[in-house]
This record gives structure tokens, sequence and C-alpha cells, in this order.
């Protein structure tokens, strides 16, 4: 009987040895995109240099071009879509899945593993994903998604939530509110209530918007607010725009964006958006409006460096 336990033990550990070396087998090789993977609730993205912060958006694609001069200050670009039409500019592309509808999500995964595959084979750059659009406005033409917060939740954690394990340089960012006034259905409310609701979402950075008055310290204290529910997560402000005349916009632009460029927790913004018309970035002739030259040139020269911890008494 002595004998016997011996031979078993001694078979169940043979057995263990087997099992560890088949693991190792398929773990060399494991798809390149699948070998990365990593501890999800703890992905941090990484900062992103002050002059790499400015983005635009856009529509019509050929306008992007026209961000792509000596001194511009633009650096990425995205259309509130899976993927874009090929553009002559150097930009980095950021996609989005607008919505849970079928004409969104059938698109999704494909394209984006195609861009996530694309950056790994690129010295393993970091891709970054953008959750649904405007989730809590629900007003048609507006641009929104509508989407409730239980449906949202379901909505990332079937189509953006497996995006998190094709590689280790892969961060998803959270459903762009609006910056309506906070209640379960809309602002920061919504963000809130899926934050909590969203449990094993890796959520790496958050995704805002904001309108108003050309109010900078409105501005700020907007971010402030961002930055109780974001909780240590960076900040993407992937539309802003003021109302108000050329001029009030352009001393906007002058003081918000040296204050977002060397805040340590924001880490890209986009003006809505490259498009014609008043207060936007193009002008009738199809080239930068007043308002697009200071949003693509403008550069504070000699302001003081500045941190999230400078930032947060400003309400």
């Amino acid at each position: 009987m002595f004998i016997y336990r011996i031979f078993c033990q001694m078979l169940e550990m043979h057995t263990v040895y087997f099992l560890l070396f088949l693991v190792k087998i398929f773990c060399a090789n494991a798809h390149p995109l699948m070998n990365d993977h990593a501890n999800l609730a703890a992905r941090s993205p990484p900062q992103i240099p002050a002059h790499e912060r400015r983005g635009v958006s856009y529509n019509d694609v050929s306008l992007v071009s026209l961000f792509d001069k000596p001194g511009s200050q633009v650096t990425w670009r995205y259309n509130w879509d899976s993927s874009s039409l090929p553009s002559t500019s150097w930009f980095g592309f950021v996609p989005m899945l607008h919505s849970v509808r079928d004409d969104h999500t059938s698109r999704w995964r494909g394209n984006a593993e195609a861009l996530a595959r694309k950056n790994y084979n690129e010295g393993g750059k970091a891709t970054w994903f953008l959750g649904f659009n405007e989730p809590d406005m629900c007003t048609p033409g507006a641009g929104g998604s509508c989407i409730d917060v239980p449906t949202a939740v379901a909505g990332w954690k079937k189509h953006m939530q497996p995006l998190s394990s094709l590689n280790k340089n892969i961060y998803l960012g959270s459903p762009a509110v609006t910056n309506a006034a906070p209640s379960d259905t809309t602002g920061l409310g919504w963000l809130a209530k899926f934050l909590q609701l969203c449990t094993g979402c890796s959520v790496d950075f958050i995704n805002i918007h904001g309108y108003g008055a050309p109010s900078a310290q409105a501005f700020k204290s907007h971010m402030n607010a961002v930055r109780k529910i974001a909780k240590g997560r960076p900040i993407w402000i992937t539309e802003f725009k003021p109302e108000g005349t050329n001029e009030q916009i352009k001393r906007f632009l002058e003081e918000v964006m040296p204050w977002v460029d060397n805040s340590a927790d924001i880490h890209r913004y986009a003006y809505f958006m490259a498009t014609p018309g008043e207060g936007f970035l193009v002008d009738g002739n199809r080239g930068l409006s007043e308002i697009g030259k200071t949003y693509t040139f403008f550069q504070a020269h000699g302001e003081a460096e500045r941190t999230m911890e400078n930032d947060v008494d400003l309400e």
C-alpha cells in the first residue's frame, strides 16, 4: 500500500510538470498581440508630453492637412469613428466606438485589432481607444449616442473590454459625457454611475467634453470637477468650444491651452472642430480660420511649469 501511494504521488508530480511544460509552449507560441497580457486593473497610460497633446477632430479628412504645417502644435486626429480615410498628414489616428448601434459595432473589432496590430509591430507603440460619444445626449441631430448607463456597461463589456487583452500598450477611454448639470442621466453624474456599475472594466483614462462661455475660469473649474470623478486617471478633452466672438475665443485658447499643456493629468485635447463656420477651425475658403490659426500654432513662451497640484484650488 505504501509503494502504491508513492507511485501515485510521483504520477501526480509528473502530470503537473507536463501541464506546466504545455503552458510554457503555448505562451511561447501565442499571437504576439496576446503575449503582453498585463494586470488590467493596474494599467496606467504613459505621460504624454505637452507638445504632443493637441489634436484635431474632423469629418472631412481632406481638411486635416491644414493643420500639418511648420510650427503646428497638432499631433493627433479623430473622427468619432473606428476608421478613417487616409490623410496626407502624419498625425496618429485614435478610433472611437461611437455607440452600440450595429453600424458601429459591426466594424469595431476588426478595425480596432488592425490598428493595435499595426502599432504593436511599429516598436510596441501605444494604442488609445475612445468610448461612446455623449451617451447622455439624446437630442436628435446633436451627435450624441443616447445610451443609458446599464446599456453602456453591457456594451462596454462586450465591445471595449476585450481590447484590453490584446497587449499591454492598449488604453481605453471612458464614454465622453457632456458638461450638462450632473444627474444620474446627464453629465458627470452619468459618468460616475457608469464607473460605479462597470465592475471589472478597464477604464484607463477619462474622456470628457466642455462647452459654454469663453471663460477660462469656468473651464478650469469644470476640469477640477472631472478630476474628482477621474480619481487619478488621465483626462482627455475630446471636444471643447466656447461661445463668443473670434477675439473672445482666441483669448480663451491663449489662456486655456498653456494651462492644459502644463497640467500633469490632462493628456490630450481637441477643439470642436475642423469644419467651415463661425467659431470653427476652418474658414469659408477651406483654409485655417483665425481661431484655427491660434489653435494650431499658438505657444506660450516663458510660462512657469504647472502641475495638477497647482490647479486644484480654482473652484
